[in-house]
């Protein structure tokens, strides 16, 4: 089994990489690109962004 139909099931979009494999084949490489683009903070716990609060209506 292919690294992208590993990825495919654990997703659960085996469908879909039976009747796109390109797109999937694609979205795969995509995610690759991007998983080394972010540094991991040093401390575990830390969030990536601040947090954001929902706007509250009046």
């Amino acid at each position: 089994m292919s690294e992208t139909a590993t990825l495919a099931k654990a997703a659960g979009i085996d469908r879909a990489l039976r009747d796109h494999p390109e797109d999937v084949a694609e979205a795969v490489a995509l995610a690759a690109r991007f998983r080394g683009a972010f540094t991991r903070p040093a401390d575990p716990a830390a969030e990536p962004l601040p947090a954001y609060a929902a706007p509250v209506s009046r």
